[in-house]
């Protein structure tokens, strides 16, 4: 039987008049979505301030020792750093390479963090944010996320236990057998695996494990005022200089403007060009009750550009004498006074100069970031009791160094 013509006509009639209704509306949703979703990969570089690190590029392939850093870390790379290593990652959108990065990742020792995905709208007209996701599988790291241009950033941290979420701010992530986020400033959301959600303000830390989140709790306490200089440095600290020559160009502690990556931050600046002995620093009063406290930490960024002795590095001839000096002064919990003391020194030494256990090399020009440990565990022997105060200070005849970020985090 043979089929209608008309029929026929129809059919072929109806199915192109709803092609052409499909296309016409299919199309520009079509391309609203496109415009709206798609993506393109953001630059990333890899600072090495104490290496070397170890990079599995792409993730795929053998580790490899990475010294002097990189401008171009793909997506998916594994970054590790091992030991007394310490780096950063800078993220910048790929349209605004080497201007103000969207977020900064500070990677402490022993950690291991892969770089999930770092991506942007690839069209102005996108309302999405700029996106970073970070797979962390060990260690400590501090996270500063910036806007761009009136765009968002967020980054996203998953662990073994759950998922932390950070709008622009600073935080720091840290795992033991937890996951424990801390928020200096903005906000985050913290996820566990049984689907528990924790919102998280300013001077708020969580304590996330995979069935559980413990929090808000108070974040540590950090005893240091005006630690990074945006105030006048008379605010919090007290400026001194000493020298054994009069005669000879005193040195000088003020506030500069570094760049650190790239990003500007303030700095306290120690500079002197002489010889024979000069100090120059600050000191914070502190007077704090620490004896409730588990956890005491300082931490700092620290550059030192230079330093002379006769022409060598060092720390001078009984070990008394380094660029950099951060001097703790407290009582311990039989009244006596005491004191911690850590040097950073650039150079060798001459031979026979002094090397003390506090005395630690560093590598010259590159800003580096300072750890002390928890310093309750390192002075059991004689446990603080009063935090008196804390000075840093440079010592020698010729320097020139850098400290911010200065921070004394005690911790019940």
């Amino acid at each position: 039987m043979r089929s209608s013509p008309e029929r026929l006509a129809w059919i072929v009639l109806l199915g192109s008049f709803f092609v052409c209704l499909t296309l016409t509306v299919m199309t520009p949703l079509g391309a609203r979505w496109y415009v709206r979703n798609a993506r393109r990969t953001q630059g990333v570089s890899l600072q090495v301030q104490r290496g070397p690190l170890s990079v599995v590029r792409g993730g795929r392939g053998r580790p490899v020792s990475v010294a002097d850093g990189s401008d171009d870390i793909p997506e998916k790379s594994k970054i590790v750093a091992p030991g007394n290593a310490s780096g950063r990652l800078l993220i910048q959108p790929s349209d605004t390479k080497g201007l103000a990065p969207i977020a900064t990742i500070q990677l402490y020792d022993e950690t291991e963090l892969i770089l999930s995905s770092a991506r942007s709208p690839r069209f102005v007209s996108s309302p999405l944010p700029h996106k970073v996701t970070l797979e962390m599988e060990a260690g400590r790291v501090r996270i500063n996320v910036f806007g761009d241009s009136g765009r968002s950033t967020v980054v996203e941290v998953h662990t073994a236990h759950g998922l932390v979420a950070l709008k622009e701010g600073s935080y720091e992530v840290k795992i033991n057998s937890a996951t424990e986020a801390t928020v200096r400033y903005g906000h985050a959301e913290v996820t566990n695996e049984a689907g528990e959600t924790l919102q998280m303000e300013p001077k708020e830390r969580a304590l996330l494990s995979s069935r559980r989140i413990e929090g808000p709790l108070p974040a540590a306490r950090n005893l240091v005022e005006n630690g990074g200089f945006e105030e006048p440095l008379g605010v919090g600290w007290e400026a001194y200089d000493e020298q054994a020559d009069p005669k000879q160009p005193p040195g000088k502690v003020e506030i500069a403007v570094a760049s650190i990556g790239n990003e500007e931050r303030r700095v306290a600046e120690f500079y002197r060009n002489a010889v024979n002995h000069a100090e120059v620093g600050i000191r914070q009063q502190i007077g704090y009750d620490v004896r409730d406290f588990s956890s005491l930490e300082l931490h700092m960024a620290t550059r030192i550009i230079s330093e002379n002795f006769f022409g060598h590095g060092g720390c001078g001839t009984q070990g008394s004498e380094c660029p950099i000096i951060v001097r703790l002064d407290y009582k311990d919990i039989h009244g006596d006074d005491r004191e911690w003391l850590h040097g950073l020194y650039i150079g060798e030494p001459a031979d026979g100069w002094w090397i003390h256990g506090w005395h630690e090399q560093v590598e010259p020009g590159t800003w580096q970031p300072y750890n002390s440990g928890n310093l309750m565990e390192e002075l059991a022997e004689t446990p603080p009791a009063l935090i008196k105060s804390l000075t840093i200070y440079a010592s020698g005849h010729s320097f020139h160094a850098m400290v911010t970020e200065v921070e004394l985090l005690a911790q019940e």
